[in-house]
């Protein structure tokens, strides 16, 4: 090992041993490990004659105060009284010594060894203890004995690349202490976080800067590793370690005559560096094919030369009712495929052509004679777009791709502009800086693979279309996917939200084999979804569907539902210019009720406010609407609306399995009014005393207080998209924040299984109703985690059964305590894509 460029102290070490030659000889080995630049003392034995074995407080003083620095030292003892003297030692100490130093319970070699190594590397007191107090991991992961929890992985830099290298080492025994040192040694040089993966035994990944965790791994000559770099200097690092482990870790005795064992797919002089740029996850699933680039808009110019006012008047009345037309067609297909929110994205579209104040701007300004249609068209979208631009609400400014793609799209019936395109369609990956949602609505599912984009969130109506469709995508990858070409292989695994740009033939056969799995799972998904989905040990979760309109409950049933978990009944009130009286909305909630034919129904109050205006009853402005009156808030200001909701939901309850739930209830006061609200509106309907009443877990301050919730509610659903955004106080539809939008993140876990424990406690059940529940990816974590009931958009509904019938609860409890010890959403993403192949979910492995 070469020694570190600066001269700042270096943690010391002594070893406590009852013999005098077992500590030299393990201070030998650990200086042979870390080199002499770590300084190390002994105290062993006695100086009696008569007794040689035993050890001596003063002795064990004095090598601390031998080696003693302010960088502090650490004791390793071997058993009995070199313990008590040790202590002892301490005491002894002057009190300003005694705060930095140690006394470490780590077995005394293995412990000698890894801390001498993490010494060296300049690591802290604390880390240096924590290190060696892992020691034994390596010796238990060969020879087995009870698990002991090893290093974390390293935190990630959010949104930086991931480089990856896969080698074969050579050594002849493999990853054994000497290697891992000169290992770990070269990682330290680095910034980027670095984990390493045994793929031969296709072990977990574990943090390169810790060389316990890097020999509880197991390598043994001949076994493929794969190192994952991410951060700035990943690449630098990736190249740095291909040459140790081409010069064998600088192990003379691998170079030597010893023979090799022939070795898998990849040999050291084939390694070969992959590219994954993390994204945000649209749609799950898995594509491989050739890149096909839509590249940015070619200008179609101004439309050749302008006519009379009349002429370009007709001319642009023309172009809107031209893509009017297309837009309508659109729909009609889209409707046949989607459900009703999605197709709805297309009625805004449509109100964009149709808005009069618009349309008598662009008259007056071309019958002025002023412009043409080609550049008035172009002012009065750039006009709307700005005041968008301007409003406060970020959900509002989001929509602002909407505008311009309306706009997009008269501009190309005007002057023929358009999307550089391949000269006929082809089948592959569609990559692109960003999609709109006339694009992916009008794409060949048949034909296209998988969606990538270089922006985007998880929240744009681009991908609300491509979720619908079904189709592998992931967008927000960065500007690192504008080098791809057409034609460059891409991989696009959506499930761990990430693309690879260059993968070797492994990487490739790897996930041709996953990607023959998924398809085979989901035919037999799909054959499979009216039956009950119980785990392997008969374990029931309840899988539901969300639906917005009583036209959805026949799909539902028809995809596998067994209820619905979420009636939003907002869309009763939106796009009208009064709200529904009490008897249009029992009619529709009866009716809801009986073609879901005897099976629940959760009605959810009305979900005003965020996202959800509603202009026709006067709601002023909020400098945030997303942390304004809305949901159940709204609700309270505007009891004479909510309390006409809730008669309506009684009467309809009197004979049907209806549940109430209220939603973004903040407090226990804000419950017990709605409680009461509810209470007085059931009255006249004493058959609707049975109903149960229970609230959405959408904001931090619930899953506080949820053991007091939970003493008076009858259940729980958990609206893990509004909770994700609050939790990170990142708003959803910010395309810079969305990196922070993924709900399979620790943080957020974390706070799901806090509700569970304290609602099953008291006898409550909790569902879940957020996209989260529509991932199949998740469902062994949430499984594990104790959620009762999933529910979720009609497409999802099959798979998400299929993949409840792959697991069993308690392998999937002890996934979730390793979940819960991540440090990302991306360490859980790729801790669950493992799983789904090992396991966790048999039934997935071909």
């Amino acid at each position: 090992m070469t020694d570190r460029s600066d001269s700042s102290p270096l943690v010391g070490l002594v070893i406590v041993s009852h013999s005098r030659q077992l500590a030299e000889g393990v201070a030998e080995l650990a200086r042979e490990m870390a080199g002499p630049s770590v300084r190390i003392a002994t105290a062993g034995g006695t100086d009696a004659p008569d007794a040689p074995l035993g050890t001596d407080a003063l002795r064990v003083m004095n090598a601390i105060e031998s080696i003693y620095s302010e960088a502090g030292v650490l004791v390793l003892m071997d058993l009995g009284s070199a313990v008590m003297n040790a202590e002892l030692a301490v005491d002894l100490l002057p009190p300003d010594h005694r705060e930095r130093v140690l006394l470490c319970s780590a077995p005394l070699v293995e412990g000698a060894v890894v801390a001498a190594v993490q010494a060296r590397l300049g690591n802290p007191l604390g880390r240096v203890a924590e290190e060696a107090g892992m020691a034994l991991m390596a010796k238990q992961g060969q020879v087995g004995g009870p698990a002991v929890s090893g290093a974390l992985a390293s935190p990630r830099p959010l949104g930086a690349p991931e480089v990856t290298l896969r080698m074969a080492v050579l050594n002849p025994l493999g990853l054994h202490a000497r290697p891992a040192a000169r290992l770990v040694q070269a990682v330290a040089s680095f910034s980027a976080a670095i984990q390493l993966r045994n793929l031969t035994t296709q072990s977990k990944e574990v943090d390169a800067r810790s060389i316990s965790a890097v020999m509880t791994l197991g390598v043994q000559q001949g076994h493929e590793v794969e190192f994952i770099a991410s951060g700035v200097d990943g690449a630098h690092a990736l190249e740095a370690l291909r040459l140790l482990v081409e010069t064998h870790f600088g192990d003379a005795s691998a170079s030597r005559g010893s023979a090799a064992p022939a070795v898998g797919p990849l040999l050291a002089s084939e390694a070969s560096v992959t590219t994954w740029l993390p994204g945000v996850l649209i749609s799950p699933g898995i594509a491989v094919g050739p890149a096909i680039v839509l590249q940015p808009e070619v200008d179609g110019g101004d439309g050749g030369a302008m006519g009379s006012p009349s002429q370009e008047w007709e001319r642009l009345q023309r172009a809107i009712q031209s893509v009017r037309d297309e837009l309508m067609a659109t729909r009609a297909a889209l409707a046949l495929r989607a459900d009703h929110q999605t197709v709805e994205i297309f009625d805004a579209h449509l109100l964009v052509l149709e808005d009069s104040e618009l349309l008598q701007w662009l008259h007056e300004r071309i019958l002025r004679g002023a412009e043409g249609a080609v550049s008035a068209w172009k002012a009065a979208v750039e006009g709307v777009a700005l005041r968008y631009e301007t409003l406060p609400d970020e959900y509002l400014r989001s929509r602002i791709a909407d505008i311009r793609d309306v706009g997009r799209q008269v501009f190309a019936a005007l002057t023929g502009a358009s999307r550089a395109a391949p000269a006929e369609p082809l089948s592959g990956i569609l990559a692109a800086l960003d999609f709109v949602p006339s694009e992916i609505a009008r794409l060949d599912v048949h034909r296209v693979q998988g969606l990538c984009a270089a922006r985007g969130t998880a929240n744009s109506h681009a991908a609300i279309l491509a979720r619908s469709l079904g189709i592998p995508a992931v967008f927000g990858v960065g500007e690192g996917l504008l080098q791809v070409r057409d034609g460059d292989t891409l991989l696009v695994d959506a499930t761990a939200a990430r693309v690879c740009l260059r993968p070797d033939a492994a990487l490739l056969e790897e996930y041709e084999d996953r990607a023959r799995v998924e398809q085979k799972s989901r035919r037999l998904a799909h054959q499979l979804r009216s039956q009950a989905a119980l785990t392997r040990d008969g374990h029931r979760v309840e899988v539901a569907a969300n639906i917005g309109r009583v036209a959805e409950v026949e799909a539902a049933v028809e995809a596998g539902a067994e209820g619905v978990g979420l009636f939003r009944t907002e869309f009763l009130f939106l796009q009208r210019t009064s709200a529904p009286d009490e008897d249009e909305q029992y009619e529709a909630y009866r009716e809801a009720a009986r073609a879901l034919d005897g099976r629940p129904l959760i009605i959810r109050t009305l979900d005003i406010g965020g996202d959800k205006p509603l202009p026709y009853l006067g709601v002023g402005p909020e400098a945030n609407p997303f942390l304004g009156v809305r949901g159940l808030r709204f609700c309270l200001s505007n009891r004479e609306l909510f309390s006409s909701q809730l008669r309506a939901i009684a009467r309809a309850a009197v004979d049907a399995p209806i549940r109430v739930m209220f939603p973004m209830v903040a407090t226990r006061e804000e419950w017990r009014e709605a409680r009461a609200l509810w209470e007085e509106a059931a009255r006249p309907f004493p058959a609707a005393r049975h109903v149960e009443v229970g609230l959405m877990i959408e904001v931090p301050s619930a899953v506080l207080l949820v053991r007091h919730l939970a003493a008076e509610a009858h259940f729980f659903s958990l609206g893990t998209n509004d909770l994700t955004q609050y939790l990170f106080a990142a708003e959803r539809g910010n395309e810079q924040l969305a990196h922070l939008s993924d709900a399979l993140h620790p943080a957020l876990l974390q706070m799901v299984a806090r509700v569970t424990e304290e609602a099953h406690a008291r006898g409550r059940w909790v569902g879940l109703c957020g996209e989260l529940a529509g991932e199949a990816l998740a469902v062994p974590l949430l499984v594990g985690l104790g959620v009762n009931e999933l529910s979720m958009s009609v497409p999802s509904i099959a798979a998400v059964k299929q993949a409840l019938r792959a697991c069993h609860l308690g392998e999937c409890r002890a996934l979730v305590r390793q979940a819960l010890a991540c440090g990302s959403a991306a360490e859980v993403r790729r801790l669950l894509a493992g799983e789904a192949f090992e396991g966790i979910m048999p039934g997935a492995r071909p």
